[in-house]
């Protein structure tokens, strides 16, 4: 019997949702590249015994976009993060959704209490007419895959 598997996803087609507070930015959902989405766990082995590690391993999340010149949400919450950047670490969730044709999500993963480890900006070159790339890069240790498409039988 032959199982319909569907196609490929396209990887150029995605949003990224930021909760503060668990409350989510509607406005900076649109991101140049995604990268750093690995579930992980650290395994150990005593002789015959295998068990999973107390902790789960530390991830690293990068999200690239462009520059704007007017204020948006995650701007004015990573200027108010700095400020206290010696003292706090302010977690949130990422949610990072691939999707289809319709713009409908497929597949999503969910991040949850991630900080912000850094903040910075591509080189200025005064010779490039390129788009200004900022990367927020965020660590973690917990992420979920959420499969979504249901197909017209209810199946995922």
């Amino acid at each position: 019997m032959f199982i319909d598997s569907g196609l490929p996803l396209v990887g150029y087609r995605f949003v990224v949702v930021i909760f503060t507070a668990g409350v989510p930015n509607p406005v900076d959902m649109q991101f140049t590249e995604v990268s750093g989405l690995k579930m992980s766990r650290g395994i150990s082995k005593n002789g015959a015994m295998t068990t999973l590690d107390n902790q789960l391993p530390t991830q690293t999340l990068s999200l690239k976009r462009g520059v704007f010149t007017a204020p948006s949400p995650l701007m004015a919450a990573n200027v108010a993060e700095s400020l206290f950047w010696d003292t706090k670490l302010l977690r949130k969730d990422i949610m990072v959704n691939v999707l289809d044709e319709d713009d409908d999500p497929v597949n999503s993963w969910m991040i949850t209490n991630a900080y912000l480890e850094a903040w910075e900006w591509q080189g200025l070159n005064a010779t490039s007419n390129d788009v200004l790339i900022e990367t927020m890069t965020y660590k973690y240790s917990s992420i979920k895959y959420i499969p979504l498409k249901v197909t017209k039988t209810g199946r995922f």
